[in-house]
């Protein structure tokens, strides 16, 4: 009998039990972590529970869904199905770092570990124990990078973090690929760069490569400024220079005609172009060179010696103001006009073997042309003596023509100069060392 009334007892207690529910201790890891009570199908909070820790009596009518949540933590979720039997004391752990990650321009991209996580804002968790790196993109701007540990010996994630895309970035695109590319003056390395442009500053980029002209630009990425640094942009070596140096080193160096130094000079041929270079000194032989940047034409040198030669004809002659000049000289009355042109024309053949034209009623006189071969031109010289000064006295004027034709004229088109090429010759403001004394010994025999 008492055996029937104790399960009868027992039986009854269940079903009490049964229908008051579970009440459950649940404690959270950090005591100011918050427990909410979420709606049955959607994460949209219902009520607040408390602080740190709560007791909380199962509802029969609800799958009794509570959110626990701290600033800095991934929250956490729990369902604490009502039909199930419960442990009475509840641990709930926050161990999962969250972190607000906000972004600007708002369309830069936001990757975590190397995946496109999304754009404007997200958040990023990082598991216990673990570490994950955040990098912020955008074309045409410098990427922002930083990695975040959930450590107890690093340094504590923040809760939320901004990020501002200020610094612009340039591809710089090289060619030549083995350009030396230099910032502010600094080296970077060879090929294609990225260029950081700090916000509120310029800088200067430099691509060099011997045997080309540098390569210059400015970006700046100031307020106002326009127009802003470009996403990419090609740094193309293609003017060619060229590094002249002559010996002897005072040689004059002339480009188009126009002198633009002495003994050393760096010149530049753009692409497509031909320049003409003339360097000369006197004593030397005239140097011609062109220098091509064309693709069909032989690469310009990235350095040029010009070792010019002796000219032999300057070697062979004297500077003189006799040159070319009409040099009126009177005879002295103590010689009648026969006497005179004798005494002219014995001195005259003594330089010169052969006469084209002699009148003497006239009082005219040329030699033919005298002609020498140098290894800088051909020299031609001939005398041409006329009747000079007024009725009351006898007088001649004698003109010793000196020219010279330049053998290494590129402009020349005749292979052979000829002392008929009237066109090739042009007036030379020197005398062959022969005939240095020639006016000057009529002079002093005639007057």
């Amino acid at each position: 009998m008492n055996f029937k009334f104790l399960l009868s007892f027992l039986i009854c207690g269940f079903i009490v039990f049964s229908s008051q529910g579970q009440k459950l201790q649940i404690r959270a890891n950090h005591s100011d972590a918050k427990f909410i009570l979420l709606n049955d199908y959607d994460d949209s909070e219902k009520q607040e529970l408390g602080t740190g820790s709560i007791e909380y009596k199962l509802e029969k009518n609800s799958k009794n869904r509570i959110k626990i949540t701290k600033p800095g933590y991934q929250p956490v979720i729990k369902e604490y199905n009502k039909d199930l039997k419960w442990d009475k004391s509840q641990d709930v752990v926050l161990d999962t770092r969250r972190i607000d990650i906000s972004v600007e321009p708002f369309d830069a991209e936001i990757f975590v570990d190397g995946r496109k996580i999304g754009s404007k804002a997200i958040y990023m968790t990082i598991p216990k124990d673990r570490s994950a790196t955040l990098e912020i993109k955008k074309p045409g701007f410098a990427s922002v990078t930083k990695t975040y540990y959930n450590s107890p010996e690093r340094e504590t994630p923040p809760v939320r973090e901004f990020f501002e895309l200020k610094n612009r970035q340039v591809r710089l695109e090289v060619q030549p690929a083995d350009g030396q590319v230099s910032l502010n003056g600094m080296p970077m390395g060879k090929g294609n760069q990225d260029i950081i442009v700090p916000a509120g500053d310029c800088v200067t980029v430099k691509v060099n490569k011997e045997g080309f002209v540098e390569y210059t630009k400015v970006y700046c990425n100031k307020p106002g400024i326009d127009p802003d640094p470009p996403v990419r942009e090609s740094a193309v070596l293609d003017e060619r220079l060229v590094k002249i140096t002559t010996i002897p080193t005072d040689a004059a160096i002339e480009v188009l005609g126009q002198r633009v130094g002495v003994g050393s000079y760096e010149l530049k041929v753009p692409k497509g172009r031909c320049i003409s270079v003339i360097v000369s000194k006197d004593g030397f032989v005239k140097y011609y060179k062109d220098y091509c940047n064309q693709t069909d034409r032989n690469t310009p040198p990235v350095a040029d010696a010009i070792e010019m030669a002796r000219d032999q004809a300057y070697d062979n002659s004297v500077s003189s103001d006799l040159a070319n000049v009409r040099i009126t000289v009177p005879v002295n009355k103590a010689y009648s006009a026969e006497e005179a042109w004798r005494i002219l024309s014995s001195i005259v053949t003594r330089y010169f073997d052969i006469l084209e034209t002699v009148d003497f009623n006239t009082g005219y006189l040329t030699t033919s042309w005298q002609v020498e071969n140098f290894n800088s031109s051909v020299i031609r010289t001939r005398v041409i003596v006329s009747s000079g000064g007024n009725s009351d006295q006898l007088a001649y004027a004698v003109k010793l023509v000196s020219q010279a034709a330049d053998l290494n004229d590129p402009s020349r088109v005749k292979e052979v100069v000829t002392v008929k090429d009237d066109e090739l010759f042009r007036d030379w403001s020197r005398i062959m060392i022969k005939y240095q004394g020639l006016i000057e010994e009529i002079q002093a025999r005639l007057q």
